[in-house]
């Protein structure tokens, strides 16, 4: 069962790239992604209020579980999407990769059991560097590719921060709850930038920005972290962070073999180190 849902993770979580590409040419970022996370919070709370789980008990309870997701969900996403304004997917999935790697640095401040070995350290750098090799490539391409690239290691930073802090305190509580109450907490987040920087008439309704909402919200979101949600309860963070090391070879491929994305040679060889980088830090 954990290798079925690392599989079908990846294989969605790889295509979400390009698909949050496409919903962008029509369509603002926050508001984009604020109408994904609209819907996949509509689909929890139906399961949530037919499989009658309870939701936590109070304001201050209900804020106190929902608070990883600001950065989770919140943080995260508005990052990623308007680093997709600047960057290819393909390229923002390599640098998201970097996800485990602030996963590994945050578990073993936060994590008590969860400390890294040498080898593990090693990965690090290794990381670390095809990071800032991918950087000094697209500062030296473009300025504005420079603030995608940065962008995107913001959202993966975010990102692993949410998920280090859920992992402390609430791997255990019922994941349905869990993934809609900070899905909420992270979907207003959204919802306020949308409405206090962006305007509703640049939102264009078409078969692509309706398209690209719907696949992320139920694949992209629903499917896809429901399924995080139950690896994450059983076996460590690091191991369930290491997803990225796959999605964004899938997304490379979707990338450049079907809407004819590129990748410099400095990013193919920041994108090895990334990933082999993570294989060290995962490596008993």
């Amino acid at each position: 069962m954990i290798w079925l849902l690392y599989i079908l993770i990846c294989l969605i979580w790889g295509s979400t790239w390009i698909a949050i590409k496409i919903g962008l040419t029509q369509a603002p970022p926050f508001y984009t992604s604020s109408l994904r996370f609209i819907l996949a919070v509509s689909i929890l709370s139906l399961i949530v209020q037919t499989k009658k789980y309870p939701y936590p008990k109070g304001l201050k309870n209900f804020l106190t579980l929902g608070y990883p997701g600001v950065f989770m969900y919140g943080g995260s996403y508005a990052f990623v999407y308007f680093a997709e304004l600047h960057i290819d997917s393909a390229l923002t999935a390599v640098l998201f990769a970097s996800f485990p790697i602030f996963v590994a640095l945050l578990s073993s401040w936060k994590l008590k059991g969860e400390r890294l070995h040498p080898l593990g350290w090693l990965g690090l750098m290794l990381g670390l560097t095809g990071v800032v090799l991918i950087s000094y490539d697209s500062f030296q391409t473009s300025r504005d590719i420079f603030l995608g690239t940065l962008l995107a290691l913001a959202g993966a930073f975010s990102a692993a921060y949410g998920m280090v802090l859920h992992k402390k305190r609430f791997a255990d509580k019922n994941i349905f709850v869990s993934a809609t109450v900070q899905m909420i907490c992270g979907g207003v987040f959204l919802v306020l930038g949308a409405l206090l920087f962006e305007h509703w008439s640049d939102f264009i309704v078409s078969a692509e920005t309706i398209g690209s909402i719907i696949y992320l919200a139920v694949f992209g979101s629903v499917v896809a972290f429901l399924s995080y949600y139950w690896l994450l309860a059983r076996t460590r963070a690091v191991t369930v962070s290491l997803i990225a090391f796959i999605t964004p070879l899938v997304a490379i491929f979707i990338g450049v073999l079907f809407f004819s994305e590129n990748l410099s040679l400095m990013i193919a060889f920041g994108t090895v180190l990334i990933l082999s980088g993570i294989l060290l830090v995962e490596r008993r």
